[in-house]
């Protein structure tokens, strides 16, 4: 996460030094998550996301944007059949590739959210199972986000995201549940998060 944050920051200074209009937004919203192979199915887990970035023009026009993010955001689930909760919180570095339209009010995107779980929270019936919550891992490297936006004025907007775990983020799981190949197997993070944002 060190190195990633040097090289996010060595490209901006590169980008102010070639005389690129760099813009900054900051939002704030609601997350409906589940976890995939947990036994349960529906975003019924909800929790909060915030988080700032800072896109900069790829080239000439202003269509094209590359985005950098760090963000704040809870995900897990909630299994309604055993009472149980996963609540986990994790520091996310989205880079997203944005197509914007309309004067930049309309903006749509799709990248990448790495992420470190920064807790881990597991409970049945509001005990806490430090064992199960143990077994989720410390990095999330590849989850896939895809990003719509809408600015409303010359600062307010509503922002919308979808997500999801490519690789398991627990070290052991019963569930056949997997992403792109079988052996992939596990659980995986899932969500989607909508909130208002605020452009300087």
């Amino acid at each position: 996460m060190r190195k990633l944050f040097i090289v996010v920051l060595l490209s901006a200074i590169t980008f102010t030094a070639m005389g690129q209009r760099f813009d900054a937004t900051i939002w704030s919203g609601v997350n409906m998550a589940q976890v995939d192979g947990d036994g349960a199915g529906h975003y019924n887990h909800l929790g909060m996301h915030a988080a700032i970035n800072t896109s900069v023009a790829l080239g000439d026009g202003d269509c094209w944007r590359l985005l950098v993010e760090l963000g704040l955001t809870q995900k897990g689930s909630y299994v309604k059949e055993i009472d149980r909760t996963i609540d986990l919180l994790y520091v996310e570095v989205p880079i997203l590739l944005t197509a914007n339209f309309n004067d930049n009010r309309i903006q749509l995107g799709a990248g990448v959210a790495p992420g470190v779980n920064v807790r881990s929270r597991v409970s049945e019936s509001g005990a806490d199972s430090p064992v199960d919550a143990a077994n989720y891992k410390r990095w999330d490297p590849l989850s896939v986000c895809l990003h719509a936006g809408y600015r409303v004025g010359d600062h307010w907007g509503v922002m919308f995201r979808w997500e999801s775990s490519m690789l398991t983020v627990t070290h052991e799981s019963g569930s056949g549940t997997y992403r792109i190949f079988r052996s992939n197997q596990g659980t995986f993070n899932r969500l989607i998060s909508f909130g208002l944002s605020y452009q300087f």
